[in-house]
């Protein structure tokens, strides 16, 4: 199970990603790229990857603890979803103009539909085992629902792609030993 830097490591990945298959066109140049917030005005970037909201994924939830093989239980893992924007630099809107940017938004897109699915054993070699792959999921957030993110940053309603990363399994490190029952002595009692 992964520990808890797979959040950072797996948006990592997705910068890698992006870079490696955005530039240099549209994109000029991979340090354009980076992980921002869309109230980071002064960030001298084109898109921005901003994990907005990370969520339980309930579908895998699972309550008791485990046991291991080594006599020691363990609390299952916390399977996460990690909502994502990619967003453009309101700074560089003004410089690129319109059609730059939507050129730069549709392969996103492209890029996001043409990976599928990312590889958390790449994005975290720190597991002891291997992990299934994590889906790339576009939302179908309403209007309503985009303008509220926005909202809650403060920054004005902009165009942006949203999309989610799951399942991620954050291990617990939490751990207790047990012994295991070797031998058991029944004693019988005399009947009366």
């Amino acid at each position: 199970m992964a520990d808890f830097s797979i959040v950072a490591d797996v948006s990592a990945e997705l910068l890698k990603l992006l870079r490696a298959q955005m530039c240099p066109a549209p994109v000029s140049a991979p340090e354009s790229i980076r992980l921002a917030a869309p109230t980071d005005k002064n960030g001298d970037f084109q898109l921005g990857l901003y994990l907005y909201d990370l969520r339980e994924l309930g579908e895998y939830r699972a309550g008791a603890m485990q046991r291991g093989a080594d006599n020691i239980r363990r609390r299952p893992p916390r399977p996460l979803t990690l909502h994502y924007l990619l967003f453009l630099n309101s700074k560089a809107q003004i410089a690129t103009g319109a059609e730059t940017e939507q050129r730069i938004l549709g392969r996103a897109i492209q890029v996001l539909s043409d990976y599928p699915a990312l590889d958390v054993n790449r994005a975290h070699p720190y597991s002891p085992e291997l992990e299934e792959q994590a889906a790339i999921s576009f939302l179908t957030l309403s209007f309503e629902e985009k303008t509220k993110i926005w909202t809650a940053l403060s920054v004005p309603y902009q165009l942006g792609v949203y999309f989610s990363v799951s399942p991620l399994m954050l291990s617990s490190r939490r751990q207790e030993t047990f012994a295991r029952v070797r031998e058991v002595e029944v004693r019988g009692s005399t009947p009366r």
